[in-house]
């Protein structure tokens, strides 16, 4: 029992309890004065012993002679679990934590809450109390068994919250041009851009936060309801406010949020689900509300073998503009995806994304492409978890107005590549740091669309 373990973590004193503690139920039998060596070891022959009611009559001697003692408040903890009494035990492992004083004081109270909260059936705590495990886990061993731990709860909680963010310095956080001359197919027709709309450069703030629950589950469907929040911010440096005075950090900040119904069916073998998805939800830019949409999308993932995955979808959205009906937008978009694992370990993945949008503005209406290849290591490299991706796409404008009609219509390529580093080994409750490198430019036939951007964004991620 860790009792036993703990025992040796806390002080050895030689101060009397200031209480009577009773070596049988009180009513039967006469009191023993004890000390607090003494106290501690009967308590750990108690609760081995299997009485517990005998043990929490000592924790609670103890506490008398030291009301924030991790011990004593341990020992009260494990009696209530061995009683069945699972809010209680849980109640006094918070406060073992609370007053622990050493990393293996506060790993044994978060592990025994964690088990305790459990009981209670309460996953949502529960993982909380896992991760205060992790972050005192003894040996990697028993971190890994932890996140095991944490992955089964994460499957029967039907709540669910994910948050991720970072800070991103950038040499283009508004995705400005490279240059102030305004040049359509070679030729300078339209003069100089504003300062607002050449590159910028600064440190973009993003939050990205997702609740969702489980409304319905069956071995072959379920139902979930997910709203998220994304938030994304902008300061602009000196050299920005100097190349833009009249601009200002609010004006490139923008909001995004949604609400989704899913239905999700398991079809076939193992591993073979297709789902349904319908959302609605909001875009703001600027401190203005742009437009307010709707969404429904079906998808399709095969599990073909162990090591091969493949998945198809397809979505329909209207975008309902905030400034006027002929801003509206239709947009329809297929996607198909592998995912490859190699026989080291290391994953493979390759994407291809069509969209076609159709808008009585003509500057919306477009026709995309796009494909993105990624590579992730199984193993560390150093003290690395690394993973790399590279996306070229085109984005194609049948007719464009900039002052005039573009001839022959505006063509957009972009290729950017980026590398994501996780750092698991420095990591709090199981969250670590990360750090993601991006580069990549977009050439255009419409230099206000030629754009670069060279940018390092440091976040954090779960790593279970």
């Amino acid at each position: 029992m860790r009792i036993a373990a703990l025992s040796q973590q806390v002080r050895n004193g030689a101060l009397a309890c200031g209480c009577l503690l009773a070596a049988a139920p009180v009513h039967a039998e006469p009191s023993l004065a004890l000390t607090l060596p003494e106290a501690r070891s009967l308590a750990v022959h108690a609760l081995q012993g299997d009485r517990p009611a005998l043990a929490s009559q000592i924790a609670h001697g103890l506490l008398v002679a030291d009301p924030r003692s991790p011990y004593a408040h341990y020992v009260l903890a494990t009696a209530h679990a061995d009683m069945g009494d699972a809010t209680a035990g849980r109640r006094s492992a918070a406060r073992a934590y609370r007053y622990a004083e050493t990393t293996v004081q506060k790993f044994q109270a978060a592990e025994l809450a964690a088990r305790l909260t459990f009981a209670e059936g309460r996953p949502t705590r529960t993982q909380l109390w896992l991760r205060r495990a992790v972050q005192n886990a003894p040996s990697p061993e028993i971190e890994e068994q932890l996140a095991r731990d944490y992955a089964r709860v994460r499957r029967e909680n039907p709540f669910r919250f994910s948050i991720s963010g970072g800070v991103k310095p950038s040499s283009n956080v508004n995705n400005g041009a490279d240059t102030a001359q305004q040049v359509i197919d070679g030729l300078p027709f339209t003069g100089r851009l504003s300062g607002g709309a050449q590159a910028l450069s600064g440190v973009v703030g993003t939050v990205d936060a997702v609740a969702g629950y489980r409304l319905r589950s069956t071995d072959r469907a379920r139902t979930d309801l997910a709203a998220r929040l994304f938030v994304q911010r902008i300061a602009l440096d000196s050299r920005s406010h100097h190349l833009a005075p009249e601009v200002r950090n609010r004006d490139f900040g923008a909001t995004y949020a949604d609400v989704t119904l899913r239905q999700t069916y398991a079809v076939g073998t193992r591993g073979n689900t297709v789902d349904v998805t319908g959302s609605v939800g909001e875009y703001w830019s600027g401190g203005n509300r742009s437009y307010t949409f709707a969404r429904v999308g079906l998808g399709h993932r095969w599990q073909v073998s162990a090591a091969t995955s493949v998945s198809f979808g397809a979505a329909i959205e209207e975008r309902f503009s905030d400034r006027a009906h002929f801003f509206d937008s239709s947009t329809a978009s297929v996607n198909a995806g592998a995912n490859y694992t190699v026989a080291g370990g290391d994953g493979i993945g390759l994407s291809v994304n069509l969209r076609k949008t159709e808008s009585d503005f003509i500057n919306y209406a477009s026709t995309a492409a796009s494909l993105r290849l990624t590579y992730s290591f199984a193993d560390q490299i150093g003290p690395a978890i690394v993973s790399a991706g590279l996306v070229l796409g085109k984005t194609d404008y049948d007719d464009y107005v900039a002052v005039f009609s573009v001839p022959g219509g505006k063509q957009d390529y972009a290729t950017y590549a980026d590398v994501n580093v996780l750092l698991p080994d420095v990591d709090y409750a199981g969250f670590a740091p990360s750090v993601n490198f991006r580069a990549g430019r977009t050439r255009s036939n419409v230099s206000r669309f030629e754009t670069r951007e060279l940018s390092v964004s440091l976040g954090f991620q779960s790593k279970f």
